[in-house]
This record gives structure tokens, sequence and C-alpha cells, in this order.
């Protein structure tokens, strides 16, 4: 009997390893707020991941996408963080901090009016001042 042990050991040592994948443990709102921290500590690159992986977990919540796209628009790169803006924008169309971020970029590239609509849009929403210097920067207009 311990022949026949020592032999099955033995084959079964011989074997193909097995490899166990764990899931990740992190939730979308653990990866979006790890990719904040990273963010805040200048480490664009892995705030950009974390960001990417919070939203293929949840990805019909807009704040991973809102963060690309304030992390691109920081970078200068307003090709993408209008991208990230308005896939947040489609995920929740009236959120108006997406709205004002959106507006400042698009102001930044000279498309007033659709800067100004979209400011409307965030005011109407609520009112914060943030929103109103967006408006005030817009316009020239006092509200």
């Amino acid at each position: 009997m311990t022949a026949l042990f020592a032999l099955v050991l033995l084959a079964w040592s011989c074997s193909t390893p097995r490899i166990v994948i764990f899931e990740d443990p992190l939730s979308a709102k653990e990866h979006n707020d790890l990719g904040v921290a990273y963010e805040q500590k200048g480490m664009s690159d892995l705030a950009e991941e974390e960001y990417k992986k919070a939203a293929e977990k949840k990805n019909n919540w807009a704040i991973p996408y809102f963060n690309l796209g304030n992390l691109f628009y920081k970078q200068g790169d307003l090709k993408r963080a209008e991208g990230y803006y308005r896939t947040a924008l489609v995920i929740d169309e009236n959120n108006p901090d997406v709205l004002n971020n959106l507006a400042n970029l698009l102001h930044e590239e000279g498309r007033r009016e659709e800067a100004k609509d979209l400011i409307e849009r965030a005011l109407a929403i609520q009112k914060k001042e943030e929103y109103l210097d967006t408006y005030r920067k817009i316009t020239g207009v006092q509200k």
C-alpha cells in the first residue's frame, strides 16, 4: 500500500501545476478612490489604471469617467478629456460637475456657444460658485 501511495504521489507531483486565479477583491469605488490617491501623489499612470478598473467594474457609473476626464484635462490632452467627459454625460446627463468641466474645456477650445449651453444646464441644476465663475468666464456677464 505504501508503494502505491508513493507512486500516486510521484505521478501527481509530475503533473501540470494548478494555477489559482483570484477575482479582483476591490470594488469599483475602491479602485476609484485608489485612483484619486495616486493622482494626488502625481502618479498619473497608476491613477489612470485605477479609474479604468473602476469603470470596468461598474460601467454605468459616471465618476471614473469624470475623473479620467479631469486627469487628461490637467495633462493638456483636451481631446481625450472631452471624450471621457462626454462618456460621463451619457451615463449621467445631469451631473453639474461634468457639465461645468466640459464647459471649461470647450471654452478653452473656442467653442463658446456649446460651452455656454453646458454651463447654463449646470446652473439650472445647482448654483455653485464654481459654476458661476465658469459662466462669467464664458460670457463675460455677472449672474
